[in-house]
């Protein structure tokens, strides 16, 4: 039995499970962000590419998704239990210990975006600041959905995916309504299809993708997380990628590509063009639904992060401390000081600024975690069906690694240097505990 499941069997009273549609709603949640709804401004001038980029990214997403499938196999534990169980305690800490703070980073970025809308909403050309106190108080009410309880967490997780999709399933209605007769297919941007810009365009996907991992975070609150967690991470990835794919490449052939490009918000151009200018205040109160979704399973996953790494001793032992409901509470606090913090340090940049540079550092975080699970389940690997997804998948960890570019490498490296240190000052104590228990 694993320290996770150990806590749980000692005290069930606090751990209220996640359902499969909940698990499934975490998955769908984390990834349906706000980069589906900005993305094709950027994605459209590149033509066929895009679609390359799409498939290339979807099939790595799904060759990681079925990696992590592969290690968790029958254990009934989470991530970073697999990876050390594997290649060893630090490699296993490292990855999580990334994965926990890249999410400090993106939830930042997620109430900005929210934030951003909704000063929108209150001005035609808002200051900095009024997106800023907008941002917290949407961070005010994400954190107390999760301190009330998990199941709470889960069920504004389930409602605002619903919300979410609602705008996307708009996108591929309107593309079948095209494609049925009622109106004009555009034709495709005039690019070359190229290396250089395909990867141009896997790079540009990939922040879109980073999510599917999301519920073998928090196993020890999934109920029966041998049948539901691979259902969540296979079925609710390729969900998702199957829609990024309707929409991006729908969107371009039922608007003029040279509109998306210039659009700040093209799903919600393109549908107040074909169903009219009320769909594009209800676009934007889907996508504020989105991005507080998203932000919303990220610090529920944060909090158990910390949460597991403390009953490890790699963390300090409050952030074991779980309120009556369940909620590691301490863990919930700390990412929202320091993604306050992240936030007002970073106001300078403005919010466009701001949201750029959280998604870089996200990036980066989120690739240690994946690169060491993808080392586990190959080095534990012992079927030969299974090499041809382990190397598809280590192939592109590595392309995006070189796609995330030096700095984001640089920040990394701080990352994992200040992980070490938080570490070895938890565990100092360890084994003279040891010796005494023995003794």
């Amino acid at each position: 039995m694993n320290t996770e499941q150990q806590h749980a069997a000692e005290h069930p009273a606090a751990h209220r499970p996640l359902g499969l549609a909940m698990s499934l709603s975490l998955v769908i949640g984390t990834m349906v962000g706000s980069g589906i709804y900005f993305l094709p401004s950027s994605l459209a001038p590149l033509g066929w590419n895009m679609v390359l980029g799409w498939v290339i990214s979807g099939a790595g997403a799904l060759c990681l998704a079925v990696t992590f499938r592969y290690l968790i196999d029958g254990t009934g534990a989470g991530m970073q239990h697999n990876i050390e169980r594997v290649i060893g305690e630090v490699p296993g800490f490292l990855g999580l210990f990334a994965y926990w703070a890249s999410g400090f980073t993106s939830i930042a970025a997620l109430v900005i975006a929210g934030g951003s809308i909704i000063s929108g909403f209150l001005y035609d050309d808002a200051p900095t600041w009024v997106g800023v106190v907008a941002a917290f108080a949407l961070l005010a009410l994400i954190t107390a959905a999760n301190l009330i309880g998990t199941r709470t967490a889960g069920w504004v997780q389930v409602a605002s995916v619903v919300i979410k999709l609602i705008p996307l399933v708009l996108v591929i209605g309107a593309v079948a309504w095209v494609f049925g007769g009622s109106g004009q297919v555009q034709p495709m941007a005039p690019a070359q299809v190229s290396m250089n810009s395909v990867s141009g365009a896997v790079a540009l996907t990939l922040f879109a993708f980073l999510g599917f991992e999301a519920a073998t975070i928090p196993v020890n609150k999934v109920d029966n997380p041998r049948r539901n967690i691979p259902i969540a991470l296979i079925g609710g990835t390729s969900l998702v990628v199957v829609l990024y794919l309707l929409v991006s490449v729908g969107l371009v052939l039922v608007m003029p590509w040279q509109d998306i490009a210039a659009s700040s918000s093209p799903i919600s151009d393109g549908l107040g063009v074909l169903l009219g200018p009320v769909s594009g205040t209800l676009v934007a109160l889907c996508i504020l639904a989105s991005v507080t979704g998203c932000a919303n399973g990220l610090v529920l996953i944060g909090a158990d992060c910390t949460y597991s790494m403390a009953l490890r001793r790699e963390m300090p032992q409050f952030f074991t401390h779980t309120n009556a409901r369940g909620v590691p509470v301490w863990g919930v606090v700390a990412q929202v000081l320091v993604i306050a913090v992240l936030i007002l340090a970073n106001t300078s940049r403005g919010l466009s600024g701001m949201f750029t540079f959280m998604a870089l550092l996200t990036t980066g975080g989120v690739l240690v975690f994946y690169v060491m699970a993808v080392i586990a389940a190959a080095k534990e690997n012992r079927k030969m069906a299974r090499w041809p997804v382990l190397v598809l998948g280590m192939i592109f960890a590595g392309f995006t690694i070189y796609g995330s570019g030096l700095e984001t490498s640089m920040w990394v490296l701080v990352l994992l240097l200040i992980a070490m240190v938080v570490r070895w000052l938890c565990q100092r104590g360890r084994p003279l505990e040891a010796e005494a228990s023995t003794s």
